[in-house]
């Protein structure tokens, strides 16, 4: 096996570009950073680097707000308890010569990059994804917490996911690179099209995609469809929308159901025990909606934070149960 760095076209970078060359298999990039450039990367995944270059730990890609140490504090337990709040990842800059630096996926993971700028190109809004499968991303990549809607936590299974966006305008070439079991592939939905996936093989999907939980013993027709989801839907812009026509008041109980629909979706999930549901997503926008699947998952998630831990115990626990009932 050649050497992970070994490049027989040797890349000669300027100040700010970054290149992401996947290896063979793609169970790990390597990431050419020029000169005085920086790129963002998961702690923990960095296994070599060239010498000449830094580490910062815990910064954020994404500008932050100046406010008082109190807001500071509760944002740092929203990120501890929920996986809410300021985005938190590594800095790896090279500080005056073009250098490189080796990642990997995880063990039995594999990378996938995406090129947010030929999205956009495509019309389609910013990228949703769990915060897990985050391995590293260019500096011209804004990445923010986003509470789940309904709609998004039929697919999620967690309080909170990422959104990706490019931060200029015109973006070119704004790299966000996922890790996901085994292979990962997308698929481009047109307006009206939808798909049917099993429950925690979606990593990614974009903000335009409305996603209900469906029984599996269901066809998925289109008139079964309307039937049994017809108050679930949940479009990301339909709140914001109609705020304009309803008091704080309506708006606070449209929050609140929101909740609500949100706390079911993820305990039925939970108690699913993957099998019983699928995941029904369909782009309900006039603009293309990308989404991203890995062929197998681990046996247990549920985001980041605290929750995340209890979601994970709570599967496991339904699991054993289920394991108990059939023996």
């Amino acid at each position: 096996m050649r050497h992970p760095f070994f490049n027989m076209t040797r890349l000669v970078l300027e100040e700010g570009e970054v290149d992401f060359q996947l290896l063979d298999g793609r169970q790990g990039v390597v990431v050419t950073i020029g000169p005085n450039t920086t790129i963002f990367d998961r702690p923990g995944r960095s296994v070599s680097k060239w010498p000449g270059m830094v580490n910062l730990l815990h910064k954020s890609p994404h500008l932050i707000p100046h406010r008082p140490r109190i807001m500071d504090e509760l944002n740092f337990l929203n990120r501890i308890l929920w996986g809410g709040g300021d985005v938190k990842f590594n800095i790896i800059r090279a500080i005056s010569s073009q250098s490189e630096v080796l990642l990997t996926a995880g063990d039995g993971n594999i990378v996938h990059k995406i090129d947010l700028s030929e999205l956009t190109k495509d019309g389609a809004p910013p990228l949703l994804f769990l915060q897990p499968n985050y391995l590293c991303s260019s500096s011209n990549v804004e990445i923010t917490s986003q509470a789940c809607s309904p709609s998004i936590m039929s697919w999620a299974r967690a309080p909170y996911v990422y959104v990706a966006r490019p931060k200029d305008p015109q973006p070119q070439h704004s790299i966000l690179c996922l890790s996901g079991r085994t292979m990962v592939w997308s698929e481009r939905l047109e307006p009206g099209e939808r798909r049917r996936i099993a429950l925690g093989n979606v990593i990614a999907a974009t903000e335009n995609i409305v996603c209900t939980l469906q029984p599996t013993d269901t066809t998925g027709a289109e008139g079964e469809f309307s039937e049994s989801s017809g108050e679930a839907l949940f479009s990301p812009g339909r709140s914001e929308t109609g705020s304009g026509c309803f008091d704080r008041k309506a708006l606070r109980r449209q929050m609140a159901r929101d909740f609500s629909d949100s706390v079911k979706i993820l305990f039925n999930s939970i108690r699913a025990r993957e099998g019983f549901f699928v995941c029904e997503l369909t782009n309900q926008s006039d603009r293309p909606s990308f989404i991203y699947i890995q062929l197998n998952k681990t046996s247990l998630y549920g985001g980041s934070g605290l929750i995340g831990v209890i979601i994970r115990m709570m599967s496991s626990l339904f699991r054993w149960g289920d394991a108990v009932l059939r023996s």
